[in-house]
């Protein structure tokens, strides 16, 4: 009778085990992710120190007027923004503006929009806008000087 009370205990108790091995599996790896992330800060401290002691400048670049890396320069072109017609699919807007700065509308929502801005000075701001419905165009607004 015993050795039985042991193996059903034994069977009750691996589900739990095994569960907790994985737990430790992902902590093990969690703190590995830590490890490497704590290295590549020393790193980077240890480079900004020796840039500081060979009186390197270590202070952060200004903040920059030029056009985001994503803006592309895409749907800056009048000549693609006259190509977008309604009826056409997201993908093909994408491919022909570029990427979007902002998204407006759920991704899973049928009604999004797509807008396409960037400051420019201080007090202006270039924008266009795509509307869809079920990822096809419905309304194009080109970009307008604001």
């Amino acid at each position: 009778m015993r050795p039985l009370a042991v193996l059903l205990l034994a069977a009750w108790l691996s589900p739990a085990i095994a569960a907790d091995d994985f737990k430790v599996m992902k902590l093990e790896q969690d703190v590995r992710n830590l490890e490497r992330q704590v290295q590549e800060l020393q790193r980077q401290v240890l480079d900004l120190q020796q840039r500081n002691r060979a009186g390197l400048d270590t202070r952060p670049p200004a903040p920059s007027t030029a056009p985001p890396a994503n803006a592309g320069g895409q749907w800056l072109d009048a000549a693609n923004w006259k190509r977008i017609r309604p009826g056409m699919a997201e993908l093909e807007v994408i491919s022909l503006l570029g990427p979007p700065t902002s998204l407006r509308g759920a991704a899973d929502s049928p009604s999004r929009t797509l807008m396409y801005a960037m400051e420019i000075g201080s007090s202006g701001f270039l924008s266009g806008s795509v509307q869809l419905r079920d990822r096809v165009v419905v309304e194009v607004s080109p970009p307008v000087l604001r």
